[in-house]
């Protein structure tokens, strides 16, 4: 399921600001569904397309870092859910400026948490499984300029390719 129909709203609280915090921003929101295999299989092929983007198209300086899950650490629960596939993946990016790095992205390998917790199954009675990944258009445009700069001769060739011509920017009289 890809989804990108409307705006997420939410308030995060800490010391960030600017673009890269607010409580209205636009997300992409990709889930899957299968049997553990297929949904751990799936999030390394989104990984991998992940990585793709962000070394060969945007040539971002980045990291991964394995969480635990936001619904886990609600529930107060810490480590692994029984399983070392469930968990969380934060990408985060290095933001030159102010020499730390910013959450812009995450996969999650949710376990059997959202099937079991509105009751879907499936029909050879299988165990089902569930992943998800919520691309942030904000953080990745901060995260983009914050290291590539405005100006667009100085971006990456490939993904001047990708984006060919854009309208010019403002123009302060």
């Amino acid at each position: 399921v890809f989804d990108r129909s409307g705006t997420s709203h939410r308030y995060e609280s800490g010391g960030i600001h600017g673009i890269e915090r607010v409580d209205e921003f636009h997300r992409i929101e990709i889930v899957w569904m299968g049997t553990p295999e297929q949904v751990v299989a799936e999030s390394e092929r989104i990984q991998e397309r992940y990585r793709y983007i962000f070394e060969e198209i945007l040539e971002l300086t980045w990291r991964k870092a394995w969480v635990t899950p936001w619904f886990m650490a609600q529930e107060g629960l810490t480590g692994t859910s029984g399983s070392e596939k469930v968990g969380t993946i934060d990408y985060e990016s290095l933001i030159p400026y102010r020499d730390g790095w910013l959450e812009f992205q995450n996969i999650s390998v949710n376990g059997d948490k959202y099937p079991t917790g509105f009751n879907v199954k499936s029909q050879s009675g299988s165990e089902l499984w569930s992943g998800c990944s919520g691309v942030g258009l904000e953080r990745w445009a901060s995260t983009f300029f914050a290291q590539k700069g405005l100006d667009r001769d100085g971006w990456p060739s490939a993904f001047r390719e990708i984006i060919c011509e854009l309208p010019e920017g403002f123009v302060f009289l």
